[in-house]
């Protein structure tokens, strides 16, 4: 295990009510994170390629990661389903929660850690 970070081995991933269709509870966990890995697998685009394209708001990207993070309450939800609730009018704030968690779920170093992983 690398001994420049902490981890938390009992960490939960952190829950976002938003409003679809109805209030759904938006949760970035492995799970999700697969099901974006296999969705364009044969793509060949990474879970990194999805993510940087979240960042420019790409609209397959936005509708992915919600897709990914709702299915853990509704399995039965379909890419098209998400897709017919975000617009040019929503998309943006979409992204930026789902960003402002992916950024909250890294791990956390100290000041003095981060230096002791520089030198090394």
């Amino acid at each position: 295990m690398d001994k420049g970070l902490k981890r938390d081995l009992q960490h939960e991933p952190e829950e976002v009510i938003i409003t679809l269709d109805k209030e759904r509870t938006f949760r970035l966990d492995l799970n999700a994170y697969f099901e974006i890995d296999m969705l364009y697998e044969d793509k060949q685009k990474t879970y990194h390629h999805v993510e940087a394209d979240l960042l420019q708001m790409r609209p397959y990207a936005v509708r992915a990661f919600l897709w990914a993070g709702l299915l853990h309450e509704d399995p039965e939800l379909t890419l098209e389903e998400v897709g017919k609730h975000i617009d040019i009018h929503n998309i943006q704030e979409y992204a930026t929660v789902i960003y402002e968690i992916i950024l909250g779920d890294q791990p956390e170093t100290k000041p003095q850690e981060e230096n002791k992983a520089k030198k090394k």
